[in-house]
């Protein structure tokens, strides 16, 4: 596995917004991965921290961006994450977006094929594990109520971090109260398992015509983890590709292939409208700002 040389852990508490572009970053922070150099010193990760306007404790959030990273090619914040960012701020709550690549050496592993990828499955679970113990340390943050939402390879992460079978959290770790995953590859090592035992509420948002993780594969997990009673749900949004609650129109990425042909990424309008809001009324009911 390729990485930079870790930093050493040193929290950050820059006041101010994290990129030149208009953001509601108010802090952008350092904390460790539970994932550890070579076995040696914790991983130091970047976050950025987006609080909500009320004073006070607030409930947080863990995000968890996709293959492309957390910043574009300008080195901005997505925009996807920040309007999510704000939806959720809207709502009460904090949100930690958590870079999962930088700290690693790496911008995107979108064009990477999934096995030759230097950042894997257990890379991303353990980054989110670290958010959680750094999250429970913050005067400004409710301790023990921490949510997750994930887009794409970020969304597969949202999957598995819900996994009671994961190491971390056999071990006694403390996990997510609630989890929101959007077009997750659920065909994956974990996610795929039959022994993927969810150990809180997990709605996965996904789009019907998805040709890069196809909804098929969450359709089963769901279908499953609700006959063993286990509480994960699935919206399936019609006439959507992957990534629909983009702004922009769904092209074709010759630079990514599944199944011998390249795949469609752009959004919705209707699938996005839809999707907030019943991304307010999962948080809502089952991990309340209040």
């Amino acid at each position: 596995m390729k990485h930079r040389k870790p930093r050493r852990f040193a929290a950050s508490a820059a006041l101010a917004c994290a990129l030149a572009l208009p953001c509601l970053a108010q802090e952008k922070v350092q904390f460790p991965s539970l994932d550890r150099w070579q076995g040696g010193e914790r991983l130091v990760l970047d976050g950025y921290l987006y609080k909500p306007a009320a004073e006070g404790r607030f409930v947080a959030l863990v995000m968890f961006h996709g293959c492309a990273g957390a910043l574009g090619k300008n080195g901005a914040i997505t925009q996807r994450f920040r309007d999510t960012a704000k939806l959720l701020n809207g709502m009460g709550y904090g949100v930690l977006l958590v870079d999962s690549f930088n700290p690693r050496g790496e911008r995107q592993i979108c064009t990477v094929t999934p096995k030759a990828r230097a950042i894997q499955e257990e890379q991303r679970w353990l980054d989110a594990y670290g958010a959680i113990e750094y999250l429970n340390t913050r005067a400004d943050v409710v301790p023990g109520k921490i949510g997750a939402i994930g887009f794409s390879h970020g969304g597969t992460a949202a999957v598995q971090v819900m996994n009671a079978e994961l190491p971390v959290k056999r071990q006694g770790a403390p996990g997510f109260a609630a989890a929101v995953a959007m077009y997750p590859g659920c065909a994956s090592t974990l996610a795929a398992r039959p022994d993927y035992v969810a150990y809180a509420p997990l709605l996965i948002l996904a789009g019907e015509l998805d040709d890069w993780t196809p909804a098929r594969y969450c359709q089963k997990l769901a279908e499953r983890s609700k006959e063993r009673g286990q509480p994960v749900d699935i919206e399936i949004y019609p006439d959507s590709y992957h990534g629909f609650d983009e702004l922009s129109p769904v092209k074709v990425r010759e630079d990514v292939v599944r199944s011998g042909k390249p795949v469609h990424v752009g959004g919705n309008p209707a699938a996005r409208v839809a999707a907030h809001a019943r991304i307010r009324e999962f948080f809502a009911r089952h991990l309340p700002a209040q």
